[in-house]
């Protein structure tokens, strides 16, 4: 057996050490960008303009009233997120205009029926109205809840300058370079 085999294995190893593990995408975060950052230092997650680096700390601009400036350390950031625009077809304002159609269709059908059979002398079955305009409500409530508006959100790793930090499968050095 060649001593080769062993030594390339090494080379190979030690140039995998060294490599940068960062993706491509944390390079890519420029000032400006619209991110959201959750950390355990703060109630709700920070939604605002990502400004750089300083030293070892992630500066974001707030995007509200206050417009506070907020720094993390990359060890107290939890998810750094990237804006990747507003989207129309989510869940939630689709089941919330449903459950809103569909409540507001069965009184209108319902009381429709109760007036319409008061002034005539025909008889409505108020329950079979009641459920049309339900049906009919929850229909133009998905509708509407479909083009309400909703911004998406990726994860992207946390910029860091230099350091070492446990994963999942063992020990990450991570070192970061900008010019």
């Amino acid at each position: 057996m060649s001593t080769a085999r062993p030594l390339r294995r090494a080379c190979l190893a030690t140039i995998l050490l060294l490599v940068p593990v960062m993706p491509a995408v944390a390079q890519t975060l420029t000032p400006g960008t619209r991110v959201r950052v959750k950390s355990p230092t703060v109630v709700a997650p920070v939604t605002g303009s990502f400004q750089g680096m300083r030293r070892d700390t992630v500066v974001v601009i707030e995007d509200s009233q206050a417009a506070q400036i907020w720094t993390f350390t990359p060890a107290t950031i939890e998810q750094l997120e990237v804006s990747v625009g507003m989207k129309k077809g989510n869940r939630g304002p689709i089941i919330r205009w449903t459950l809103i159609g569909l409540g507001t269709g069965f009184a209108v059908g319902w009381l429709v029926a109760a007036i319409i059979e008061e002034s005539g002398d025909t008889d409505y079955n108020e329950a079979a109205s009641a459920g049309v305009g339900a049906a009919v409500g929850a229909a133009a409530g998905a509708a509407y809840g479909y083009r309400k508006l909703e911004e998406h959100w990726a994860a992207v790793p946390v910029p860091r300058r230099v350091g070492v930090f446990p994963t999942r499968h063992g020990v990450r050095l991570a070192y970061s370079i900008s010019f």
